[in-house]
């Protein structure tokens, strides 16, 4: 700022010795010889110009740099609308994509009758590996870590992490069999204590005591929206909690095996997803191929726009990420995904008649305050 403020007092005095000059009002100095001596130039005053910044002054400097910049490019303001319609929509995207990918999860497996939960996530991860590939090679998208990805190091470093993130999601759907979407979104907020826990056991990173009080606070919070619910199971509560764990051991897994390897959510796209796919694939094959007969051919020929919706709904979930990370940091998209997941509660109890208790509501504030508070903990830590 002040920088900018003495380069403003230069522009005022060039431009009032211009003035001077152009009205003929300077008069010639006279050196003790009698020779004329011309002015110093502006530049020469700025050794003695000392500029103070008040928070008001600066936002008046700031408004009228950003006045002379819209002055300056006269497309500038439709460059700035453009851009803010554009982060806007990425926005609208993010907040409708994620919960309709539920919602049509939720239909498959639920409504329409299909108990395949295993066999859906690997079409579904599948759909997202071809989709994003095709991306890649099509918009010639570079990535800079693909010659470090050899043969050796795929599976020993991406093929552990591919597995946990299969499981998962395997997991994460299949508990959609036994609890309402609501309830599922109330546990999900239980993520970070997992990842604490195990950081430590991993010996990884040793957590703060302020980050252990905002577990602390996660943990209440989850209780009571346990506590609260009508529709309880214990199978699926003890399924969701175990894609919690899985959850927590693939960021686990990704720092300790990438360690300082910073992937893209792209280049994560492109190498782990084909992972996961194979490991879905296999579990899959041995556990729920067998059961299949004709009826269920029948059931997804039957349905199949609805299983190519959730597929297209999957790529578009991962390329809105990727492109939200990029526009805001990956902290403002969690923070965004956890606004997400509480309309997303809001909307099934209001338009789809899901039953929520007020100590349900109050524990999932609660937990929702502990992940705010973790986060700003973790932020600050680092």
């Amino acid at each position: 700022l002040r920088h900018l403020s003495c380069v403003r007092a230069s522009k005022n005095i060039t431009s009032r010795h211009s003035n001077n000059r152009g009205r003929g009002k300077r008069k010639s100095l006279s050196s003790p010889g009698g020779s004329s001596m011309k002015a110093p130039p502006a530049s020469r005053y700025l050794e003695n110009v000392v500029v103070e910044t008040t928070p008001s002054s600066a936002s008046q400097l700031e408004i009228m740099t950003r006045q002379e910049k819209l002055s300056n490019d006269p497309d500038a303001g439709t460059k700035e609308a453009g851009s803010m319609i554009k982060n806007l929509v990425c926005l609208g995207f993010f907040l409708m994509l994620g919960p309709s990918l539920i919602m049509v999860n939720k239909y498959i497996l639920h409504d329409i009758g299909f108990k395949y939960p295993i066999t859906h996530t690997c079409f579904t991860t599948l759909f997202c590996s071809v989709g994003i590939w095709i991306s890649v090679h099509v918009f010639g998208i570079k990535l800079s870590h693909a010659p470090i990805v050899t043969w050796r190091f795929y599976i020993r470093n991406i093929m552990p992490i591919g597995f946990f993130q299969g499981a998962t999601i395997v997991l994460g759907m299949t508990s959609y069999l036994y609890l309402t979407v609501s309830f599922v979104q109330m546990l999900k907020a239980s993520t970070p204590v997992m990842i604490v826990v195990f950081l430590r056991l991993f010996q990884i990173e040793f957590p703060t005591s302020e980050i252990l009080v905002s577990v602390l606070i996660i943990s209440t919070g989850v209780v009571m929206s346990s506590y609260g619910e009508i529709n309880f199971s214990i199978i699926g509560v003890l399924i969701m909690l175990c894609g919690q764990v899985a959850e927590a051991l693939r960021l686990v897994f990704t720092q300790k095996l990438l360690k300082n390897l910073k992937f893209t959510v792209v280049e994560s796209l492109c190498f782990i997803t084909p992972a996961a796919s194979m490991w879905v694939f296999i579990i899959a094959l041995v556990v729920e191929f067998p059961r299949m007969d004709a009826d269920t051919l029948k059931l997804v020929r039957d349905n199949a726009h609805w299983f190519i919706l959730a597929g297209f709904l999957a790529l578009g979930v991962n390329i809105i990420n990727s492109v939200v990370i990029k526009f805001t940091g990956s902290l403002m998209m969690k923070l965004l995904a956890t606004a997400r997941n509480a309309s997303l509660v809001l909307f099934n109890v209001i338009f789809m008649g899901e039953a929520v208790m007020a100590v349900q509501f109050c524990g999932y504030t609660i937990s929702l305050g502990g992940f705010l508070l973790y986060n700003y903990f973790r932020l600050k830590k680092e």
